[in-house]
């Protein structure tokens, strides 16, 4: 993964302090890294050439996401967010913003980088779509109780020390009968125990040698840059690059990652209790992880596959009622609305 932002270095520019967080100072140190590491790399940036904040770079970006992601749109609904009052936690460089916004959305986005607020604030300038952008932290949403109908985060809340706080967050600031639809990294999938347990420790041996990161590129089709990046850190501390923590954090979305986590389907209605109408779905196959055979299964054995072992944790929720809440004050238009939208069904969004 190259580091792309100082392509975007006109938007990204600005974002100097850490954020304030009630956070334990361990957890404060973490958290500006994540910050500084996603400030200089906004989520997607690093798969476009384009230059940064460009019509061409922001499509570029959505021909690759949604090429690799095929199911992303039947996944989140879109279509179903008319009129309703929406939440991205994380918004990356926009792609699904855009979405949102063209649906008829009310659109709010809240990321920890400037980088990624900025991106996907031209974003919207460039396209002439509403939306309001927030610098701000998910563990301290900077947002009144009950000011969203539908919060949705894909690929983000793993990156934060105290997800099951950013889970709390998202509740309170959900409206009643508010629906979440969040993405995690699955613990139980092939990519965590197979690729990041078995695979990636045998390839830590290979790029200790020039044929080693060669024979790499070839196998796992990884950049050059990030593979002699992987090399550099097991020549300063192997021991170290092998912890089960690093492992994981510097083969998902980086060598320099600070923090990724992966979570069960059973810590993620642990999270989630305070919510009703709980459900998950596992889904994403990256063919890469079979290396020689995986870029030649055709799209039904990978989503065959992505469904039973796949990267990504879909959880789907929805706020209960406030009991305190007289009927009138919410009508039942409204209800059906949000009811009726981001059902975790392939078959209602088609």
């Amino acid at each position: 993964m190259a580091e792309s932002c100082t392509a975007c270095a006109g938007l990204c520019s600005g974002s100097a302090e850490p954020i304030p967080t009630t956070s334990a100072v361990l957890n404060s140190k973490i958290k500006t890294r994540i910050r500084d590491f996603w400030q200089r790399s906004p989520c997607d940036s690093w798969f476009t050439t384009e230059p940064c904040g460009t019509p061409a770079f922001y499509r570029s970006l959505d021909d690759h996401r949604y090429k690799v992601h095929r199911r992303l749109e039947s996944a989140v609904c879109f279509e179903r967010t008319q009129g309703l009052r929406v939440l991205e936690i994380g918004c990356g460089c926009g792609s699904e913003a855009e979405r949102f916004a063209r649906a008829g959305a009310h659109y709010t986005a809240l990321d920890l980088t400037d980088a990624a607020v900025s991106i996907t604030r031209k974003r919207f300038q460039l396209a002439r779509l509403q939306g309001s952008f927030v610098q701000g932290d998910a563990e301290s949403l900077p947002f009144d109780d009950s000011s969203f109908d539908f919060v949705y985060s894909h690929g983000v809340l793993h990156h934060t020390p105290d997800t099951p706080r950013t889970v709390r967050e998202i509740y309170r600031v959900l409206s009643p009968r508010g629906r979440a639809t969040v993405m995690l990294y699955y613990r139980d999938s092939f990519n965590y125990h197979v690729n990041l347990g078995i695979v990636r420790r045998l390839r830590a041996q290979l790029l200790r040698t020039e044929q080693g990161i060669r024979l790499a590129r070839m196998l796992f089709g990884e950049s050059e840059t990030d593979l002699r990046r992987h090399a550099e850190l097991i020549r300063q501390n192997p021991h170290s690059y092998l912890q089960t923590q690093n492992v994981l954090n510097r083969n998902t979305d980086g060598p320099d990652n600070p923090l990724s986590q992966v979570f069960s389907k059973k810590s993620a209605q642990r999270m989630f209790l305070q919510f009703e109408d709980v459900k998950t779905s596992v889904m994403f196959w990256n063919p890469n992880w079979l290396p020689a055979i995986g870029k030649l299964l055709p799209h039904e054995v990978e989503d065959w596959l992505g469904s039973r072992w796949g990267w990504h944790l879909w959880i789907y929720a929805q706020k209960n009622q406030v009991k305190s809440q007289a009927p009138e004050q919410t009508s039942q238009r409204e209800h059906r609305n949000i009811d009726s939208a981001l059902v975790p069904t392939e078959a209602v969004c088609n």
